[in-house]
């Protein structure tokens, strides 16, 4: 479970910093829409990773969406904390269970792996909707499937 963890968590970054770098390259690196969705899938982790380190998450900030490099930061940052965060996990703290407090009735409980499997794919959702919607805007897409990943022989994030 923890490789399989571990591997969920290097391909989310790996498909991330690919995605960034498509997005870098076109027309639609200041498109406000993509700005907000981008931020979206960088909060998302960010509140996981509060609720697993123990701690309440603030809500985020409203407003206009972040610049292109302060996601791009925010992201790279949240995944080197994610990467760091599992490997500090055994068995034990894999099958803990956290409550998620925006979930709040009925209450959502799930256990770490159950957590971090949720970052995962929450993460591939709304980059699959980038991806189409960088296409829209004149952007070239990237295939970034597991499968890729995979057949690439599972590639270290390059962020820069």
């Amino acid at each position: 479970m923890l490789t399989h963890l571990s591997d969920l968590m290097g391909h989310a970054e790996w498909a991330n910093a690919v995605f960034f770098h498509a997005w870098g390259k076109s027309s639609a690196r200041d498109h406000e829409e993509l700005r907000r969705r981008l931020d979206h899938i960088v909060v998302v982790p960010e509140l996981f990773l509060v609720v697993l380190r123990g701690q309440a998450p603030a809500r985020p900030p409203d407003g206009p969406p972040p610049s292109f490099e302060d996601l791009k930061t925010r992201g790279q940052a949240v995944h080197t904390a994610l990467r760091a965060h599992v490997a500090t996990l055994d068995e034990d703290a894999v099958s803990r269970t956290v409550r998620i407090p925006w979930f709040p009735d009925p209450p959502c409980v799930i256990t770490v792996a159950e957590a971090l499997v949720q970052v995962a794919m929450h993460t591939q959702h709304h980059r699959g909707q980038c991806m189409t919607r960088l296409k829209d805007l004149g952007g070239e897409p990237k295939n970034v499937d597991w499968i890729i990943w995979l057949w690439k022989q599972k590639p270290e994030a390059r962020w820069n």
